[in-house]
C-alpha cells in the first residue's frame, strides 16, 4: 500500500495504486454532529450523484460542530480524481455546483448547508 503525505491523499480503489491531488470542500449542515454520524454513507452517496462522481471518489475526512454552534456541523471533503488531479473544467464544475449550492441532498436529514471550496 502507497502512502500520501498530506495534501496528497490514496488512489480511489479500482484504480492504479498512487497519491493524487483532491480538491477539498467545507460543507456546514445543519444538524448535530452526533446525528450526521450514522448519515455519513447516505450524504457521500447524495454528494457523488450531485456531481456525477462514482462513490468512491467522495471521502468524508472529518466532522466537527460547526465554530461552536452544536445544532450544526462542519463536514470535511475531499473529492479524489481517478488521474492525478481533476483537469480545469472538472475542478471548476465541481466548485460551480457548490458555490451556486447546486448540490441536492435530502434536506429531511441534513437541513440547510452552506459551503467553502478551495482546490488543494
Amino acid at each position: 500500500m502507497v502512502t500520501c503525505s498530506e495534501p496528497l491523499t490514496n488512489t480511489p480503489p479500482r484504480s492504479p495504486c498512487g497519491c493524487v491531488w483532491p480538491l477539498q470542500v467545507k460543507l456546514h449542515i445543519s444538524i448535530t454532529i452526533y446525528k450526521f454520524f450514522p448519515l455519513v454513507f447516505k450524504l457521500a452517496e447524495e454528494i457523488a450523484a450531485s456531481l456525477l462522481l462514482s462513490r468512491n471518489q467522495v471521502r468524508i475526512v472529518g466532522a466537527n460542530a460547526a465554530n461552536h454552534q452544536l445544532e450544526k456541523t462542519m463536514v470535511l471533503l475531499n473529492f479524489v480524481p481517478q488521474g492525478v488531479n481533476f483537469d480545469d473544467t472538472t475542478a471548476f464544475l465541481i466548485y460551480k455546483k457548490f458555490w451556486h449550492k447546486e448540490i441536492l441532498t435530502d434536506a429531511s436529514l441534513f437541513g440547510t448547508r452552506n459551503s467553502g471550496t478551495k482546490k488543494i
